[in-house]
């Protein structure tokens, strides 16, 4: 008889069964958040002193005759999603990336965020259970796939790690696959091999790191010398604007420490989970609370762009290895 052996380290998870809670399919979640849509290629152009139109168009090489730059226009809002050369490639919208992704990982995705008219889209997708970190604490392994329209972005897919107690996006590793043209079976089977290996390294780490920082008790005195730490002082003569933000991300990150600590108590990782949340939710959404600056914080955190979290980590980390 076939025995299924599990010998995956502890704390880690196999992916073998996908998730097992399942959400939506990415097609349905499009259509609830409107990234399904139709696309037209209209030549780009100008009237010309005679009143009539006139469509540049290459007059030399493979694409003599051809209309030299196109828009991208949204079928049924005839909005302007790009602007492209005559050379880019006709594409089907988004449509052919989440039928990739479906296949990938099926019955998983639980939101698909839309940029402005549908410029760019953001799939998120659960990967897996989330990971106990002792305690009722929890983290959750997602993946992210951002795409454009307007040539922003590339088809990229990230896999990040969401604590559940508060929704903060951990362990950025940059971008592992891209979508575009995965129609080969093997392929497939690649890439989702590719986005499970990375995902389970990325989650032995956080684990790790959250083990050893939850085991460091941390005093609000502590907590301050890091914070005077990652956000020196302006010097006196600085402009207002400067020392506003200064005094600013410094609050939203004592606010952050004060709900941490009140339901986890006062550690290392309560300290990093307060300058990751703070950035996160309130200094890269600019202490706004609109549908554009959750966004705009989605789309630095995809990008990397955590200067804050990674600064914590790195300080606190030195600690560690100070003690040690």
């Amino acid at each position: 008889m076939f025995e299924l052996i599990d010998n995956t380290p502890e704390h880690a998870h196999n992916f073998i069964n996908g998730p097992r809670q399942e959400r939506d399919s990415v097609g349905a979640v499009a259509l609830k958040t409107g990234a399904d849509f139709d696309i037209q290629y209209v030549p780009c152009g100008y009237v010309g002193t005679d009143g009539y139109f006139i469509e540049p168009k290459y007059t030399k090489g493979a694409n003599a005759g051809d209309t030299r730059d196109r828009y991208i226009l949204r079928a049924d809002t005839q909005a302007v999603l790009g602007v492209h050369s005559g050379r880019y490639p006709d594409r089907d919208a988004y449509s052919h990336v989440f039928a990739t992704l479906e296949q990938l990982w099926p019955n998983s995705c639980e939101n698909i965020t839309v940029f402005g008219e549908g410029e760019k889209c953001v799939v998120e997708q659960v990967l897996d259970d989330p990971i106990d970190l002792g305690g009722g604490d929890q983290i959750q392994p997602y993946l992210y796939t951002r795409m454009s329209l307007n040539g922003q972005w590339k088809t990229q897919t990230i896999p990040v790690h969401r604590r559940l107690s508060c929704e903060n996006m951990l362990g950025y590793v940059g971008q592992i696959i891209g979508v575009r043209a995965t129609k080969n079976h093997d392929a497939l089977l690649t890439l989702r091999s590719m986005a499970v290996e990375k995902s389970i390294a990325q989650g032995q780490v956080l684990v790790q790191m959250a083990r050893v920082m939850n085991d460091q008790t941390f005093t609000d005195e502590q907590f301050n010398a890091m914070v005077n730490t990652l956000f020196p002082a302006p010097e006196l003569d600085a402009h207002q604007k400067t020392q506003t933000a200064w005094v600013n991300k410094c609050a939203a990150v004592r606010s952050r420490w004060l709900q941490e600590t009140e339901e986890w108590g006062k550690t290392m990782w309560t300290a990093y989970n307060a300058a990751q949340g703070a950035e996160q939710h309130r200094i890269a959404t600019n202490y706004k609370s609109t549908e554009i600056a959750k966004q705009r914080s989605l789309a630095k955190a995809l990008d990397g762009k955590t200067p804050i979290a990674d600064a914590a980590a790195e300080y606190l980390q030195g600690l560690v290895a100070s003690a040690a």
